[in-house]
């Protein structure tokens, strides 16, 4: 099938990569402040990890309206009124006095920012066939991993200077300039075949969805490699600044680490999905996650807490994982093109609901002991492969 084009002016893969790294960017800029939100609003850190709960759960919600409405009502409208909500949680948190209003603010950030992350698989889905979309997914994801990889960093550096205020201050910046190139040079792709836009409709493409055990197999692999890295998340500030007194920069520098692993896989995904078929690739990368998980296993076992050791096995997991994510996303939203925008929206709900409960749990029982980061990615790691192959075994 030969790639085609939307009222011949094909997006700009760049472009959609900005928006689907935008909600990436705000989440991970605040993670080196984390310690010191706990500080400065007198609460634990496991409390403080609300501030990412509750971003990863407004992404959650929010996809479940966004792929459907974008269905039915147009990609590039709902995109820019995505980020215009995403604005308005900005400006909240800037001025937040109270970790309650950050958090209010938080959830209504990411309830407009996941806007790009459905949107930007699903207008590669209206514009390419499904190896074709895999591998322009391939180079969105990597793209879209260079955001959480300079997050940590810009966001610590910033924190170090200018305080943690100044994070938000740089995510309104980042989103106008976002909202300004989406209505001058996105051209909308969903031209024909919309859905209606009625709560019937939205449940309709939902129960359709559900009925095929293909998308429930893939979309629970995709979020349990997805939950990996936020499991890691959810323990790694904790370990890294308190345990072993790093600096927020410095844990955002060594951070950068994981993100070039993700990148990695990401671009192998770009370069040869074409060539050995996005399940192949799939089917290989799944046991680096069980690899990597091993390898953390044992690392914690032996009583070693060694940074640059457990980031190594991390990066084994992420390599893995931008591998598996970007094809098993292009699976996912082949199954009915028509409805690629509820696929994405539904799978992504999942996928992200998945990832706030893991980055929670993981967090809480670190507070416990640390042995229990690396069986949670374990199970994370069986269950992904498993739920694959299971996929694969349905005709």
């Amino acid at each position: 099938m030969e790639e085609k084009h939307i009222n011949k002016i094909p997006p700009s893969i760049w472009l959609l990569a900005s928006v689907t790294g935008l909600a990436p960017l705000t989440l991970n800029l605040i993670v080196p402040s984390l310690p010191s939100l706990s500080i400065h609003f007198d609460i634990s850190y496991a409390s403080a990890q609300i501030a990412i709960s509750a971003f990863i759960i407004s992404m959650a919600i929010g996809q479940i309206f966004i792929g459907p409405l974008s269905d039915a009502y147009g990609r590039r409208s709902i995109l820019m009124y995505g980020i215009i909500i995403f604005l308005i949680g900005t400006l909240i948190c800037s001025f937040a006095t109270t970790v309650e209003a950050l958090i209010f603010g938080r959830f209504i950030q990411a309830f407009g920012g996941v806007a790009g992350v459905v949107l930007g698989r699903a207008i590669i889905r209206d514009v390419y066939s499904r190896e074709k979309s895999a591998s322009a997914l391939g180079y969105v994801t990597s793209v879209m991993v260079i955001a959480p990889m300079v997050a940590p960093p810009v966001g610590g550096l910033l924190e170090d200077i200018f305080g943690w205020r100044s994070i938000f201050y740089l995510m309104f910046f980042v989103g106008c300039v976002l909202l300004i190139n989406i209505y001058i040079n996105l051209p909308e792709t969903k031209t024909d075949n919309r859905i209606k836009g009625d709560i019937r409709s939205l449940v309709g493409s939902f129960n359709e969805l559900l009925k095929l055990p293909k998308f429930i197999f893939y979309t629970i692999t995709m979020a349990c490699s997805n939950s990996m890295f936020f499991t890691f998340l959810g323990v790694a500030p904790f370990l890294v600044i308190q345990k072993l007194d790093f600096t927020p920069t410095q844990y955002g520098f060594t951070f950068m680490l994981i993100s070039l692993a993700f990148m990695a896989g990401s671009f192998t995904t770009a370069r040869l999905s074409e060539r050995l078929g996005s399940l192949r690739m799939i089917s290989y990368a799944v046991f680096g996650t069980i690899i990597g998980s091993i390898l953390m296993l044992i690392i914690f076992l032996s009583g070693v807490i060694n940074i640059y050791i457990i980031f190594g096995a991390m990066m084994v997991i992420t390599y893995s994982n931008g591998i598996v994510i970007p094809n098993i996303i292009a699976n996912i939203v082949s199954i009915k093109p028509q409805l690629a925008g509820a696929a994405s929206g539904l799978s992504g709900c999942v996928q992200y609901t998945l990832a706030a409960i893991s980055s929670y749990v993981a967090a809480l029982l670190a507070s416990i002991d640390v042995i229990y980061m690396p069986l949670q990615l374990m199970i994370l790691a069986l269950v992904g492969t498993c739920t694959f192959y299971i996929a694969e075994a349905i005709k």
